[in-house]
């Protein structure tokens, strides 16, 4: 029968084996696949179990292009699961990957939304609203966009709303009372803050404009 004759490192991945049957090398897998289909020097083959080898190989290659997508930053599982999905990986891959890296920490959709939020917040502000819709188009859940928003109460609404009018606010004054009050309050309005927090902010903008004066 085909027997492993040496499971060796390779020298540029140390994290990958490569396997050789009968002093061929046959393929490389991760160490971690490895363990799992308890590879050792001295097991005898037979050649159906070899051809099984592929599957797992093809599921190392998955989770290494998974890792690569997921290097610049954070993604949601969805976004996660539509990449694998484009490279023409199945259903089973693409769940055992999502597995593996949940098991490694790398699929958090609360930790997505929370940082997401944070970036949102700090480059280009938007109200809670907006940001649901965001997560929502990222494929998170909404117990977990919930979660990720609960700091968010109405006063740091309203200071998130005040930011994101300040580059703005000089050019809606210009426009005039009645013109840029709907102005501003339209912009608002699409950046995702509700009515009421938008009016205020506006109000407040305005008010600002006329003690000046």
């Amino acid at each position: 029968m085909p027997t492993i004759t040496a499971l060796a490192p390779q020298k540029r991945r140390p994290d990958r084996i490569s396997v050789f049957v009968d002093g061929e090398f046959v393929l490389g897998l991760s160490a971690r696949t490895a363990r799992a289909l308890d590879l050792y020097v001295g097991r005898e083959l037979d050649a159906a179990e070899i051809e099984s080898w592929g599957v797992a190989a093809e599921g190392d290659r998955a989770y290494d292009r998974a890792l690569r997508y997921l290097r610049p930053r954070l993604r949601s599982r969805h976004e996660i699961e539509q990449r694998l999905r484009r490279y023409g990986y199945g259903r089973d891959v693409e769940q055992a990957v999502i597995s593996r890296l949940a098991e490694a920490g790398y699929v958090d959709d609360r930790a997505f939304a929370e940082a997401w939020i944070r970036d949102r917040l700090r480059l280009r502000p938007k109200g809670r609203r907006a940001l649901r819709a965001e997560l929502a188009k990222k494929g998170v859940v909404s117990e977990d966009v919930a979660a990720a928003l609960a700091e968010a109460d109405e006063e740091a609404e309203e200071e998130v709303a005040r930011r994101a009018l300040a580059p703005r606010r000089e050019l809606y004054r210009g426009r005039g009372e009645g013109p840029g009050r709907r102005a501003a309050t339209a912009f608002l309005a699409r950046r995702g803050f509700g009515v009421e927090v938008a009016r205020r902010i506006v109000e407040e903008a305005f008010a600002a404009g006329s003690a000046e004066v």
